[in-house]
């Protein structure tokens, strides 16, 4: 289903140019998303979604991307160590969380929409190590990581398991959420075509 279709939650629309269907997401992973927006309503802040489902199609773009710029930054890598690197920040298509319609891109705003402060740039290129992880924090202002530590809780409240590389990143039933909760397989596989019948995210 398409979050688009649900007033409960504020959209960005800042993925709209890269694909139509950013704000699509299992439904069944609905309900986790509004515990989230619930937790941080009663603290006075919200949810803005950025990302949910992406077509394989542009994950590999991405990557290859990504591939690219260490092939040029780093040209003794073998191969198999940039694909390595490469993963810790864009995921390889064939298990990519995002195309499988597990996971969520989100900001933290007020009450009103606004955006808030939480010490990064979704997406931001290059990477910036001290701006990305929940453990690394240590640099930021008080009220930046207070923002960014309130966004943690909430997701997790909604049963969201955070990426360890991406503070804005989160996801259910993905091959990483099933190893970081010891699970021994993951629910959903990657979505060719979210608009076909046989395919929509609906489990």
């Amino acid at each position: 289903m398409s979050l688009r279709d649900d007033d409960r939650f504020l959209i960005d629309e800042r993925k709209a140019t890269t694909t139509d269907t950013f704000a699509m997401i299992r439904s069944g992973l609905v309900d986790h998303l509004w515990m989230a927006e619930k937790y941080l309503r009663e603290r006075g802040r919200r949810l803005r979604v950025v990302e949910c489902y992406r077509p394989p199609t542009q994950q590999n773009l991405y990557f290859q991307e990504e591939m690219s710029r260490l092939a040029t930054d780093h040209p003794n890598m073998t191969s198999s160590q940039r694909i390595e690197l490469a993963g810790r920040y864009v995921s390889p298509p064939w298990i990519a969380p995002h195309s499988c319609g597990g996971a969520v891109d989100v900001a933290l705003a007020s009450l009103n929409g606004t955006e808030l402060d939480i010490g990064y740039r979704i997406d931001a290129t290059p990477k910036r190590p001290d701006e990305l992880s929940f453990l690394d924090t240590h640099a930021l202002p008080k009220r930046v990581r207070d923002n960014r530590m309130l966004l943690l809780a909430a997701m997790a409240h909604g049963g969201w398991v955070p990426h360890w590389y991406e503070s804005w990143h989160f996801e259910i039933g993905t091959r990483f959420a099933a190893l970081m909760t010891d699970l021994d397989r993951s629910v959903y596989g990657v979505i060719t075509d979210p608009h076909a019948e046989y395919l929509r995210l609906s489990h």
